[in-house]
């Protein structure tokens, strides 16, 4: 399912069918004109609520140099790697016929 509501998906599957039809007949130099001229799509997203967690001192070091050598915070990457974990959790979820038990 997707998470965002049915009026903004008929929008989007709106507004793409103009644009197929808009650059069919189009060279690349003005289907790059219409492309700068394009909005960015943004959804907004709820808040994000702070956990506590109990982890190992060595696992939260590990992490923190992980993340330096990213060039990000390390919370942040322990919550791609959260979500990351979710993603692949409902899939596995999706295929076994066990979505949202």
């Amino acid at each position: 399912m997707s998470r965002l509501p049915k009026e903004i998906r008929n929008n989007l599957k709106e507004e793409a069918k103009e644009w197929d039809t808009t650059i069919a007949g189009e060279g690349p130099e003005q289907v790059q004109k219409l492309l700068d001229k394009a909005e960015a799509f943004k959804v907004p997203r709820p808040a994000r609520h702070p956990v506590s967690l109990r982890l190992d001192p060595f696992d939260i070091s590990l992490v923190k140099r992980l993340a330096r050598k990213k060039g990000i915070p390390h919370t942040q990457l322990m919550a791609i790697w959260l979500h990351e974990r979710i993603e692949q959790e409902k899939e596995v979820a999706s295929k076994n016929g066990d979505a949202g038990k």
